[in-house]
């Protein structure tokens, strides 16, 4: 791409979760799906939704909703609707403050992540494949009786 600023990088594939745990990164913006939200939120970065399907929609009016975000509907998008959303969102204390808010609650849990990983896998070996936790849908079978002689 011609006249990339410095400050811009392309790819085809970037590491999402890398790049919202910038401190750096003030703005994320996507089409609002679960994950996406979940991890901005996680990461404490405010997100400017621009939904497509599904639960995008749902998740973005949310984010909205509750401080932490906006929503731009693709039939919105102009130049200067894009530029208004992103001045709000880089400009508004308190949608940092509330995406900081729930990072810090997502993130205080009694365990690390690697201390419960590792309990789990030892439970599993203790417990020999900890058959008692499995899902009895996984002892189902996948196929169809033909007819009732079958059954």
């Amino acid at each position: 791409m011609d006249d990339l600023p410095p400050n811009v990088r392309l790819g085809k594939w970037l590491p999402q979760q890398d790049i919202l745990g910038d401190p750096r990164l003030r703005l994320f913006i996507t089409h609002g799906g679960l994950l996406s939200t979940l991890e901005s939120m996680y990461h404490g970065v405010a997100v400017l939704g621009m939904p497509v399907f599904a639960d995008q929609y749902s998740n973005m009016n949310t984010a909205q909703r509750d401080g932490w975000g906006r929503v731009l509907l693709w039939q919105q998008l102009t130049f200067d609707n894009l530029k208004n959303a992103i001045s709000i969102i880089m400009n508004d204390k308190s949608m940092r403050a509330e995406v900081a808010r729930r990072s810090k609650v997502m993130k205080d849990r009694p365990q690390e992540p690697a201390d419960v990983a590792v309990y789990w896998t030892k439970y599993v070996i203790r417990h020999k494949g900890a058959p008692h936790l499995r899902c009895p849908a996984s002892t189902m079978t996948w196929s169809v009786p033909l007819s009732n002689d079958e059954i």
